[in-house]
């Protein structure tokens, strides 16, 4: 059993130093100014099932800096969807100002924006992490207060309002992470009214805009702008953001 262990613990700490040596070289590259090598190196990683905000990130740079913005979209909104980080956000913005589309979202009722936004300030991991903990203390201050002689209720009652704000929080930053969206990468796509090329062409759309995908038939999907303008196009033309 236990050169078994340490057998497992050896191909651990090779993989572990393979890994950190792949980063590393890609890192080298990129400062190289060798992003496309960068690229391919990143990739093997990511091909590892081994995923993290900064690859992400730093694939978004690479392709920022050849100019593939759609590319670059893609891999910072990814890297986001792990871990938001202001550099990511900044880049994004940046990467946002390159291509054709500048689509405006819908005004939103003020508290609706407010809630979004506390929701995005930690990770939906973090959320979740608080709101266990939450419920947890809140379960200790119940018992306490039954079966003991401490009489915090007022305490036990803001807890217990902390446990179904945090709840309420994490379960928005899940669904916000869930929902599908995609990436456009086809240079010029035209959104249909029905997913059928003979109906009405309603709006086009270019490579690095942003949507959400709604509902798909066959090899058709169903989108939506942040705008409300919705269509149908074929999904080929994107690239989906699990």
């Amino acid at each position: 059993m236990k050169q078994i262990l340490t057998t497992l613990l050896f191909f651990i700490l090779v993989n572990t130093y393979a890994e950190k040596t792949l980063f590393t070289s890609a890192n080298n590259l990129y400062t190289n100014g060798e992003y496309a090598k960068a690229i391919i190196k990143y990739d093997s990683i990511l091909s590892k099932n081994i995923e993290s905000y900064e690859i992400y990130y730093n694939l978004g740079n690479c392709y920022y800096k050849i100019g593939d913005w759609a590319n670059a979209i893609w891999h910072y909104e990814k890297s986001l969807k792990i871990e938001k980080n202001e550099r990511t956000m900044q880049n994004l913005a940046l990467t946002n100002s390159k291509i054709i589309d500048k689509i405006e979202p819908l005004p939103q009722i003020f508290y609706k924006k407010w809630i979004i936004n506390i929701s995005q300030l930690l990770n939906t991991k973090s959320w979740q992490t608080l709101a266990l903990l939450s419920v947890w203390i809140f379960l200790i201050f119940r018992t306490l207060i039954l079966f003991t002689s401490f009489k915090k209720y007022k305490l036990s009652n803001s807890l217990f309002l902390t446990s179904i704000l945090l709840l309420f929080l994490a379960e928005l930053s899940y669904n916000n992470i869930k929902k599908k969206e995609a990436i456009i990468f086809s240079s010029t796509v035209i959104v249909n009214s029905a997913p059928t090329s003979n109906s009405t062409d309603l709006f086009s759309l270019h490579a690095g805009a942003k949507i959400k995908i709604i509902d798909r038939i066959g090899d058709w999907i169903n989108i939506k702008l942040i705008n409300g303008n919705t269509g149908w196009i074929k999904q080929n033309n994107c690239r989906v953001l699990y």
